[in-house]
Order: structure tokens, then C-alpha cells, then sequence
């Protein structure tokens, strides 16, 4: 083997280690298309770095695709997660560390699913969780440190000083002198029981004969308590009446009478409560459940001048499927058709043909036998309404488009960047160009929409409208507003609806 092929081979066994290192230790990735694109901002990351592990429930779901400071001195982490993951809007991101040396990685918790779920491309709504870094800990271990050094010290400056041996010596005494006087105190208790034996005994006696008195005087106590127990007797009778009320009452209630024992005996009544409240509660769960965005834009056209304005009312149940109700003002207005037959007759009563009369041939329009009119109806109010279904970044939908039957698709268009969006639409409705003149143009109505945007709420749009017509294709631009759930309860909660109630 000469010296150029031993080179050749040694280049691509390095090459081929360096490939599966690669791909081992994951510092580039072939499967990016398999993974959603999230945003989460912390104070502070401790130490995580870029492909760091993202995990559930300690199962990886994803990576850390970069990290970026930003110019309030936060930090945004951008990662990825597995589409078959469903991040709820109140998720939010811890940073871990595995052990006390291990490495960082990102913990998710994937939230409530019924506060809805994020879109790809989302930023988590909850900030972020830092834990406490080892520095940290260490700072309040050394304050520790030093507060106990300093009790020490006060406790050597009080008890280690000639002063502070004065003053214990001194307490010790003190106790010793109250011990003696409680062994004092004893010694006269002592005599003074011994000498007043006699005082003693005769409290004893008298004692004995108040006890002899007492003792004649409790037949008169026996009596009282007799009346006492009588009238207790009588209160008893009246807890008993009205213990007999309640066993009536529970009796009927256990016979079925009454609305109460027709709810606890009857299946049939239950069973109907059940489903009521069981309705109920699906019904406000699915309310609750429930997502709405609101569209405005309009569209210039540079040819015919024409323009167009747009109100969308999107309702989507979940994030598969979505309805959409759409109001559109057109200048150029739209077209309806009338048909007129014409019957003559001579003085007989006999039919009379158009290519019977005798009229010239400019005015044979005027006696024809069936005339069809075309009125334009300019500055109109068309309306849509469409069912949607996603899958991933491709939409299609299916309904009325502008007053006419039609089918539409949208499609995300992937980009570089999370501060830009990108969405491109084709639509075929009107497909025998019932609103287009001449009358003769019969081709599907098709246009081509695009809507960049590059502000939360606000975009612009462009396009083709009339792909396919002979005369009537002309480009268009324009601009648009969006906004979302979060949006419309932010503007609602606003108005100053309880202020104006109060007054």
C-alpha cells in the first residue's frame, strides 16, 4: 500500500470517528425536523449551557438549542421539544442539576392540558425556576459561621474575664443562699404544725357536725330535685312529639312522596339530575376549552382600483381543528343575474316569434323572447364560512369564500428566526365565474395570499388575486391585525364595564 492511500484511508476513518462522535454526543442533529421550537426567560441560567438536555418527568424530550442575553439582562433559552409533546399555556421551566458535581439540565412542566396548549414557536408564559446556586449556599453558610463565632466570642468576653468569674460566683451564691431559705421555711412549717395539734383537731370536730347537718337537710334537696325531674319529664314528652314529626317526615320520605323522596327513590328523577348536571359541567368545560382569534385587514389592488377589507372570526374547539366566519367589504361589489321572458301576441291571439317581427336588426334585443340582465351590486358585504382541519404546518379548509362555494390551504413556512412568521395561503372559489365580468371568463376564481409578520399582532400581506382570469388577475398588498385569547381578555378587562355600572 503506497504512502497516498494509507493518507486516504486515515482521513476517512478520522472523519468517520469524528461523524459518529459527533452525532453521539449530539453537538449536531439530523432529526431537527422532529422537534418543536419553544422560548422560556430565566434571571439567571446557573451554569446551563447550549445542548443541554430538556426532560419530563426525568425522560428527555428534547435539547437546548441556544441561549441569549438580552438587553434587559435576562436570559432567553430557546429549546427543542418532541412534536409528539403537548406543552399546556401555564407550563413553565426549572434548571436542575444531577447530584452535587453533575451537569445542568432544563426540567419542563408540561402544565394543565385544560388551559389549552401552545403553539409551536411559543414562549412559556411562567417564568422560569434558578435553582440556588452553590455560591449562594456557601455565602449563607459563612453567615452562619460568622454569627456563631460571634455568640462565642460574647460568651468568652462575659465568662473568661475576671469581671465575668465575679459575676457567675456571685449568681452561684445567691442560689445557695435560697436553698437555705427554703430549708428554713420547712423548720417553721414543722413547729408550727406541732404546736397548733389542738387548733387542729378541734376544725376537724366542727367540721363532723357541719357534715351531721347536711346530712338532715337532704330530703329537702330530695324534693327539689323530684319537682326538677318532673318537669324534665314534661320537656322529655315534648322532645317525644316532635320526634314522631320527624320520623313521619323521614317516612314519607322513604315512600316516594314529596319532591325530596321522589329525588332519593326514583331512578328515573336521578338519573335526569345526573345528565343535567353532567351536560352542564361539559358545556362550561368546553367553553373553557374553547380558543378565538379575531382578523382585520385590507388589500390594495394596483390594477382596476379595487380594494378589499376583511373581518375573520376564527373559533378552533382544540388546536386540530377551527371554524372560521368571515365578513368581506368589496368596492367592486358583486354581480346577480335576472331573466326576462317576453310573450307576444297578434290581434288573434296568436303567438308571436322574435324572428317573426319585422324590426331591424340593432332593436332585435328589444322584442327577443328571453332577455338575461346582469346587475352589479358595487361597494356589497360578502360572507364566508369555513371548517378547518390542521395537520402540523399545513391547514385545509372547506365552505364559502367570498358568497361562493370554495376550498382553501394555508401553510407555515419554516424560518430561521423565532421574531419572524410567515404564512401562505391559496384559495379556488367562484368556479364559474358567477362574480366576474365579461360573462364569458368562466374560470375558477384562485388567489394567492402571504401574510409576514413581524410585530405579535400586527402584519402585512400580499399576493395575486384572479391567478387564472384573462383580464381580471392584479396583484395586491396591505395590512393586518390579530389578536389572540390573552389579547382579548387584556382589552376586555380594560373597559371600564364595572365603573360604568357602579355610576
Amino acid at each position: 500500500m503506497n504512502l497516498e492511500t494509507r493518507v486516504g484511508a486515515f482521513i476517512l476513518v478520522a472523519i468517520g470517528v469524528f461523524l459518529y462522535l459527533s452525532i453521539n454526543i449530539r453537538s449536531f442533529r439530523l432529526d431537527k425536523d422532529q422537534y418543536y421550537s419553544y422560548r422560556a426567560y430565566f434571571e439567571d441560567t446557573g451554569g446551563l449551557t447550549s445542548k443541554a438536555p430538556v426532560k419530563i418527568a426525568g425522560v428527555e424530550v428534547g435539547w437546548v438549542d441556544r441561549i441569549d442575553l438580552l438587553s434587559d439582562g435576562k436570559a432567553e433559552v430557546i429549546l427543542r421539544i418532541s412534536k409528539n409533546i403537548k406543552l399546556a399555556k401555564n407550563a413553565y421551566a426549572m434548571i436542575h442539576q444531577d447530584g452535587l458535581i453533575g451537569t445542568k439540565n432544563l426540567e419542563i412542566d408540561p402544565g394543565d392540558s385544560s388551559t389549552g396548549f401552545l403553539l409551536p414557536g411559543s414562549m412559556l408564559s411562567m417564568p422560569g425556576r434558578t435553582p440556588a446556586s452553590w455560591g449562594e449556599l456557601l455565602d449563607q453558610v459563612r453567615d452562619i459561621a460568622s454569627t456563631v463565632q460571634d455568640i462565642t466570642s460574647s460568651f468568652k468576653n462575659t465568662f473568661a474575664t475576671q469581671r465575668g468569674e465575679g459575676q457567675m460566683q456571685g449568681a452561684l451564691d445567691a442560689v445557695a443562699k435560697a436553698t437555705d431559705r427554703i430549708a428554713d421555711f420547712s423548720l417553721v412549717m414543722q413547729r408550727t404544725m406541732k404546736n397548733n395539734e389542738e387548733n387542729i383537731n378541734v376544725i376537724a370536730s366542727d367540721l363532723r357536725s357541719s357534715v351531721a347537718s347536711l346530712k338532715d337537710s337532704i330530703p329537702q334537696v330530695t324534693d327539689a330535685v323530684q319537682k326538677g325531674a318532673d318537669k324534665f319529664g314534661d320537656a322529655a314528652d315534648g322532645a317525644k312529639q316532635t320526634f314522631n314529626g320527624a320520623t313521619e317526615v323521614v317516612e314519607k320520605i322513604n315512600s316516594g312522596k314529596g319532591v325530596v323522596g321522589k329525588l332519593i327513590n326514583e331512578d328515573e328523577t336521578y338519573g335526569d339530575l345526573k345528565k343535567t348536571i353532567r351536560g352542564f359541567r361539559d358545556y362550561v368545560g368546553k367553553q373553557t376549552g374553547l380558543m378565538l382569534n379575531i382578523d382585520m385587514h385590507g388589500e390594495s389592488f394596483l390594477r382596476h382600483n379595487n380594494s378589499k377589507g376583511y373581518f375573520e372570526l376564527r373559533l378552533r374547539p382544540n388546536s386540530d381543528f377551527f371554524y372560521l366566519i368571515q365578513f368581506v367589504g368589496d368596492e367592486q361589489g358583486s354581480l346577480s343575474y335576472e331573466d326576462i321572458f317576453y310573450t307576444r301576441r297578434d290581434e288573434k291571439g296568436n303567438i308571436l316569434r322574435a324572428s317573426e317581427l319585422n324590426v331591424p336588426l340593432e332593436r332585435k334585443i328589444e322584442f327577443a323572447d328571453h332577455v338575461e340582465k346582469v346587475v352589479r351590486k358595487k361597494f356589497d358585504v360578502l360572507f364566508g364560512m369555513q371548517f378547518g382541519k390542521r395537520f402540523d404546518r399545513l391547514a385545509f379548509r372547506i365552505g364559502m369564500f367570498e358568497s361562493t362555494f370554495g376550498l382553501g390551504a394555508d401553510y407555515y413556512v419554516p424560518l430561521p428566526t423565532d421574531k419572524m412568521h410567515w404564512v401562505t395561503t391559496i384559495e379556488a372559489f367562484d368556479f364559474r365565474g358567477k362574480n366576474r365580468l365579461p360573462l364569458h371568463d368562466m374560470r375558477p376564481h384562485v388567489k394567492w395570499l402571504n401574510r409576514v409578520f413581524f410585530f405579535k399582532n400586527m402584519y402585512t400581506n400580499f399576493g395575486i388575486d384572479d391567478v387564472f382570469s384573462k383580464r381580471r388577475a392584479n396583484p395586491f398588498f396591505g395590512g393586518g391585525l390579530r389578536f389572540g385569547d390573552d389579547d382579548l381578555k387584556y382589552l376586555l378587562g380594560t373597559l371600564p364595564i364595572g365603573k360604568a355600572g357602579g355610576a
